[in-house]
């Protein structure tokens, strides 16, 4: 009895077993020679630092007309370039600072505080905050904001307020910096709601 092949379906079997021999030696080249890569990410770190006189940090109230808070800088103490701003307020507090006399201080009346502004330096946002125009970068020795406050002082002759239980109150000048990242500029844009100009500066 004669045996009939059918080449037909020898032909098929044959590439079929071909493909998966190709399909095989491809999987193999992949898993064999693609390794894994490990990249390892490091955040930059955004900080800053209320400074008088260029080092000093600043702190303490103003207890008597002889005290006054000079030369006021902000110093970045991060590792990437930031914009800085401040906001400052000004009370009748105790001495350990857990208590505010309810009548605010008037300036130029109880204290004077004389403000270094400009078009290309610090300027007013009308929000509370004053604004450094230019992104500060942490490497010394231009880690260091322009001047904002040259000189606050009590004004002469003023006395601070004592309260019905003889507590003393002082004058208490609170500088609040703060600092955000300068790339990408949409940051301090959303974030701040300030206008950066294309050679990096920011406005109101």
């Amino acid at each position: 009895m004669k045996r009939y092949i059918n080449k037909k379906s020898i032909i098929i079997t044959s590439v079929i077993l071909l493909l998966l021999v190709a399909v095989g030696t491809t999987l193999a080249y992949v898993f064999t020679e693609t390794e894994p890569v490990e990249n390892t990410f490091i955040p930059s770190r955004v900080s800053c630092a209320v400074v008088e006189n260029g080092k000093e940090p600043v702190s303490g109230s103003l207890v008597n007309i002889s005290d006054s808070k000079n030369n006021v800088q902000i110093q970045n103490t991060g590792d990437t370039d930031a914009y800085i701003r401040v906001a400052v307020t000004v009370n009748w507090m105790n001495a350990d600072g857990t208590r505010v006399w309810a009548q605010k201080p008037i300036q130029n009346t109880d204290y004077t505080i004389t403000y270094n502004l400009s078009e290309d330096g610090w300027f007013d946002g009308g929000d509370g905050f004053y604004y450094y125009s230019k992104a500060v970068s942490p490497t010394s020795p231009n880690n260091l904001t322009e001047i904002l406050i040259s000189n606050a002082a009590l004004m002469s002759g003023v006395t601070a307020p004592v309260g019905t239980d003889n507590t003393q109150y002082y004058l208490s000048i609170e500088i609040v910096a703060s600092a955000i990242q300068s790339t990408p500029a949409s940051t301090v844009h959303d974030q701040w709601g300030v206008t950066v100009s294309d050679d990096g500066t920011i406005s109101k």
